[in-house]
């Protein structure tokens, strides 16, 4: 039994902010009352009002992909045993540290990523709750070779059910595939291009379906979105070259968007690292940097229902950085703060399947906290500098003394 005390808590359902003291109990929360029992606070951790959130959620990472290397066609090349988890681990430590106490995994590396979830579930290391997709389901595709043990070929709708059995009988929670092309990818692989048809991507979600989960589609044209909505796929990724009219469709079809706006603002953060980015690559994230946003613009005029997804894993887009995500969302693409907040928390709680028990600040609900200093309805940045962590009702980072 515990309490967290004298904070101000933000209701993520109503915007409001109040005063407010937090009963925790076997790593749930018991009541978020504004009295205090006697005798209450000898067990409490005194927030001195700094502002406390639920824990947030990023829906799109990929813990094990090195993001320091600015060579997108190395891939792990000749790395020793052992050497993708270790990183994998670090990573996922730096996403808890960051305020992600929850994070969905959209492509790991030969189930490295799958090990670090378990060893962060048997208490072996620190890390957020993960979601494991295993490897990204694509069809016969040039860029495998940059990501050998990131993609499972498969060609045919038989073939797409034996690959995604095979992720789910590695561990994996979900499914990921490729609607259409990538933009880090080779030269050859166009962004805009069709990858799975619609009879492969069926094949996908009949299987999720049978198994009682759900696909993930990384799309980018509007026909691969078009295709990836009209299947079933309950998240679209990306949609850089979404229009009004697929997002119309996903509006209506209530499909979820996770639109990973920072990796372009993430690569051009670095201008030293951003020059040594594989050249094509490069360009291409140039050529994508305001359209991406705009049409975000518009998914959100629209009423997507949008979550928040940081593509962590990209070049220069560091796991621990997350929440540059939230930034840009409000900052340029017209977000209100607390729009993004939800996307983070409540909003990617449901997308997930989880709103039982994560996403907002309410009694019965798992003791996933942050704190910041400063209002982040006031300032959004405010979320880059997380102060306080507790997962499942374990503190597990706390400088706010320092933070005074």
């Amino acid at each position: 039994m515990s309490w967290l005390v004298n904070g101000q808590v933000l209701d993520v359902r109503s915007g409001s902010i109040e005063p407010r003291h937090i009963h925790i109990e076997s790593g749930r929360i018991v009541s978020v009352s504004s009295t205090l029992p006697e005798g209450a606070s000898r067990e409490a951790v005194d927030l001195g009002g700094a502002f406390v959130l639920p824990g947030f959620f990023d829906c799109h990472v990929h813990i094990c992909a090195d993001t320091y290397n600015p060579d997108a066609t190395f891939g792990w090349a000749n790395a020793l045993p052992g050497s993708i988890a270790i990183f994998a681990a670090q990573a996922a430590h730096r996403l808890l540290m960051a305020g992600i106490t929850t994070a969905r995994d959209v492509g790991g590396w030969d189930y490295h990523e799958i090990a670090v979830r378990e060893a962060i579930r048997n208490g072996w290391i620190v890390g957020p709750r993960l979601y494991c997709a295993g490897r990204i389901l694509t069809i016969t595709s040039s860029s495998t070779a940059y990501y050998r043990g990131m993609y499972e070929e498969a060609d045919g709708p038989d073939a797409v059910r034996r690959a995604a059995r095979k992720q789910l009988a590695q561990g994996a929670q979900f499914i990921k595939l490729l609607a259409t092309g990538a933009v880090t990818s080779t030269e050859y692989e166009s962004p805009m291009a069709t990858q799975f048809r619609r009879d492969e991507i069926a094949a996908a979600v009949e299987v999720a379906t049978d198994n009682l989960t759900y696909v993930a589609a990384h799309a980018h044209s509007p026909s691969g979105i078009r295709n990836a909505v009209e299947c079933g796929c309950r998240s679209i990724e990306h949609t850089v070259y979404g229009t009004e009219e697929v997002y119309r469709l996903m509006a209506e079809r209530g499909t979820f968007l996770v639109p990973t706006l920072c990796a372009t603002h993430a690569l051009f953060t670095e201008p030293a690292f951003a020059a040594k980015v594989t050249a094509h690559v490069r360009a291409r994230y140039e050529e994508i940097r305001a359209i991406h946003v705009e049409n975000i613009r518009t998914a959100r005029r629209l009423k997507v229902r949008i979550v928040m997804g940081s593509d962590a894993g990209t070049p220069g887009n560091h796991c621990g950085d997350n929440m540059q995500e939230l930034e840009v969302m409000v900052k340029q693409a017209g977000f209100s703060a607390l729009e993004a907040i939800r996307a983070a928390t409540l909003d990617a709680a449901e997308m997930m399947r989880i709103d039982d028990q994560y996403g907002c600040i309410e009694a019965g609900k798992a003791a996933d906290l942050i704190a910041v200093r400063v209002n982040p309805l006031e300032d959004i940045s405010a979320l880059r500098n997380v102060t306080f962590v507790m997962k499942g009702g374990t503190t597990v980072k706390n400088q706010l003394s320092s933070a005074h």
